[in-house]
C-alpha cells in the first residue's frame, strides 16, 4: 500500500512539475527574444567579442611557438646527453677509443 502511494505522489509531482517547467521555459524564451538577442547582436558586444577572439588567437600562436621552441631544446639536450652516455658506455666496454 505504501509503495503505491509513493508512486502516485511521484507521478502527480512529475506531471505538475512538467507543466510548471513548460510555462517557465516559455517565459525564458520570451525574455530572451525581447532582451537577450538584441543585446548580443548589438555592435559594441560584437566588437568586444571580436577583441576576445583576436586575443585568444594571438595567445594560441605564442603558446604554440613557445611549446615548439621548448620541445626543440629538450630534444637537443636529450640527444646531447644521450650521446655522451652512449660514448661513455662504449668506452667502458672498450668498443670506442
Amino acid at each position: 500500500m505504501g509503495l503505491k502511494r509513493i508512486a502516485l505522489a511521484m507521478g502527480v509531482g512529475y506531471v505538475l512539475g512538467a507543466k510548471a517547467g513548460e510555462q517557465r521555459y516559455a517565459q525564458i524564451t520570451d525574455y530572451w527574444a525581447r532582451f537577450g538577442r538584441p543585446l548580443v547582436e548589438s555592435p559594441p558586444v560584437q566588437r568586444f567579442g571580436q577583441l576576445g577572439t583576436d586575443a585568444v588567437s594571438r595567445a594560441a600562436e605564442v603558446v604554440a611557438s613557445r611549446a615548439q621552441t621548448g620541445g626543440q631544446r629538450i630534444m637537443s639536450a636529450a640527444r646531447e646527453r644521450g650521446g655522451q652516455r652512449w660514448m661513455e658506455a662504449a668506452r667502458d666496454r672498450g668498443r670506442v677509443d
